[in-house]
């Protein structure tokens, strides 16, 4: 994830400050305008639906911004952690199978002096076959 400068982390937060700011401001105004006639009305309402539009989406942004960046950096710490778990499980399942291989070549050495260890000779040899 890639970190954003601090101060534009601020100009974002005053951005959106200041269109709620607006937003309140043209709500004052809009209240003001009650005792109008229906035509005045009628227009600043729908300049006012598009100036709510935008300031809810500032609004949704600045403070969703926040929630989305926990979520998003808690998610990479687990990413983080199953991948240094997987890599821990794959170099012990590694080192498992290098110990069995080993354990079947000398189960097969000791297999060649006592004929009655054939048997767990080849038991070895089928769990860990030897690599080429």
């Amino acid at each position: 994830m890639t970190e954003d400068k601090p101060g534009r982390e601020w100009v974002t937060i005053g951005l959106g400050a200041a269109v709620l700011l607006g937003f309140a401001a043209l709500v004052v105004y809009m209240l003001g305008l009650l005792t109008t006639d229906e035509t005045t009305w009628s227009r600043a309402l729908y300049l006012f639906a598009g100036v709510e539009a935008i300031a809810f989406a500032a609004t949704g942004y600045v403070f969703g911004r926040e929630v989305h960046r926990t979520r998003a950096e808690q998610a990479e710490a687990q990413a983080q952690h199953a991948l240094q778990q997987w890599q821990q499980w794959s170099q012990r399942a590694l080192e498992a199978e290098a110990k069995g291989q080993s354990l079947g070549v000398a189960v097969g050495m000791l297999a060649q002096q006592h004929s009655e260890l054939a048997p767990v000779a080849q038991m070895a040899q089928q769990l860990f076959p030897s690599k080429p």
